[in-house]
């Protein structure tokens, strides 16, 4: 069973396992040669990956993650960035919004109005 925590944007993944490699590849029915092709990597690597003498890069995984419809993974940070800009843009409005009204209420009572 492939982990959650393999499945999440670069900043908080966990590096899959040779078996977790071996499971979402096999869920296509692509030889290694297919893999090796459709990745840009030698036959030798995917090897590697599936038997765990090399750990496979965070941008191969996101690749064979993507194709094998295990999901986006990129996308997912890229979420949370966009999501984390809003709230930046948010709070900065917000501040200089009560920043403007803060000023416009101290305007009005030392004009005497109040």
């Amino acid at each position: 069973m492939i982990r959650d925590e393999t499945l999440c944007s670069f900043s908080d993944w966990v590096r899959p396992t040779s078996e977790e490699v071996v499971e979402a590849m096999d869920e296509l029915n692509y030889t290694l040669q297919e893999w090796a092709d459709l990745i840009g990597v030698k036959l030798a690597t995917i090897s590697r990956w599936r038997t765990g003498k090399v750990k496979i890069p965070y941008a191969e995984w996101a690749t064979i993650c993507y194709l094998t419809g295990l999901g986006d993974i990129w996308e997912r940070e890229d979420s949370i960035k966009k999501i984390q800009n809003k709230a930046t843009k948010a709070k900065k409005y917000f501040i200089s919004y009560s920043q403007k009204m803060k000023k416009r209420e101290e305007d009005i009572f030392s004009d005497g109005f109040v």
